[in-house]
Parts: C-alpha cells; sequence; structure tokens
C-alpha cells in the first residue's frame, strides 16, 4: 500500500528535519560515534538520516552546549549533557501534548487510533 503524500511528508518532517530529537535519545543510551548513530536510528526509528547531517546536527548540538564530544584513538565520540537531556525532555513533552490536543479536537478515542 502506497503511502498518502501528506503522511509522507509528515514522516521526513518528524524524521530527517528534526533529526536532534534522535540523536538526543539514541545518546542517552550512551557515548556514541556518528556512524553508529545512523545505524542506531535507522535500526529503532526505521529511517536512514544520511551520511552528512547527522555530522551537521551533532556540530550543531555541540556548538550550543545539547552535547560533548572527546577522541578515543581517532574516533570523535559524543555524550549527551544534561542541558541535551532537558531539551530532549523539552521536545518529546510537546510531540506529547500536540498528540493529546490533536486526538482531543478530532474527538478520536485515546489509544484508538
Amino acid at each position: 500500500m502506497s503511502v498518502p503524500p501528506p503522511v509522507a511528508r509528515l514522516k521526513r518532517k518528524l524524521g530527517v528535519e528534526n533529526l536532534w530529537l534522535y540523536v538526543l535519545a539514541e545518546l542517552c543510551r550512551g557515548d556514541s560515534y556518528p556512524y553508529d548513530l545512523v545505524k542506531a536510528i535507522e535500526r529503532d526509528f526505521g529511517f536512514k538520516p544520511g551520511k552528512v547531517l547527522p555530522y551537521v546536527v551533532l556540530s550543531r548540538l555541540e556548538s550550543e552546549g545539547f552535547v560533548e564530544s572527546y577522541f578515543v584513538e581517532r574516533r570523535k565520540y559524543y555524550r549527551v549533557t544534561e542541558k541535551g537531556r532537558e531539551l530532549l525532555a523539552e521536545g518529546l513533552t510537546h510531540l506529547k501534548v500536540l498528540t493529546r490536543r490533536l486526538v482531543e479536537v478530532a474527538g478520536l478515542e485515546p489509544g484508538g487510533f
């Protein structure tokens, strides 16, 4: 069955275009490096974030203090900071509130969709 275009756009917007959510969630599991994060995101969330975008997202998250990096030999690892955990919690809370409100406005039964 084909995915309707609006659903495909929603998946893209909630996926690659908000990659920071998935990166922070994976880093909450433990320190990692970009290539491993890409594999984990594909495994856990079902989409491929590409090869370059995770580096861009990690760089931005690091410059804003949400992750920090360190080297083991020549490999650069990242870990989530407390500020990053707080950001992830804020993002997840927003998604939860939005979902509840959409269910309420549409008159759907919670869990019935």
